[in-house]
């Protein structure tokens, strides 16, 4: 954001010569500043930017080890990795051990006994 003219006449006399602002945290900017194509808007840092849940590029996801070395577009450093992420999953993250939910789903269930030898399942006749 651009800092008011008021705020630059300030800053000038302390010999601080800025023009733009971090548009999230209100930093003033110096040289370095980060933007995104299409945005005109400008940030102090990754974080401001992407959020707290950002990376550094070039790093695994899951553990921040380099990927140097591997495919363009890779963004786990191994498989395990890759298993470790899919996890955290919201999905993924129901106890094993919790109920079903069924919502009183009530399935009325008939067995039906089906017998190949005869007089298997009938009452034993006397003699």
């Amino acid at each position: 954001m651009e800092i008011s003219s008021e705020l630059q006449g300030i800053l000038r006399e302390l010999g601080i010569y800025a023009n733009e602002a971090c548009d999230r945290c209100a930093r003033i900017l110096g040289p370095v500043r980060y933007t995104r194509g299409g945005d005109s808007s400008v940030w102090c840092s990754r974080q401001c930017r992407d959020g707290a849940d950002s990376h550094a590029p070039g790093t695994c996801w899951s553990c921040g080890a380099s990927l140097t070395g591997l495919r363009r577009g890779t963004k786990f450093c191994s498989g395990t990795c890759r298993k470790r992420e899919n996890r955290k999953s919201p999905i993924a993250l129901i106890s094993r051990d919790e109920r079903l939910k069924t919502h009183d789903l009530k399935v009325g269930v008939k067995v039906l006994a089906v017998s190949t030898q005869p007089g298997l399942f009938h009452a034993a006749e006397t003699r």
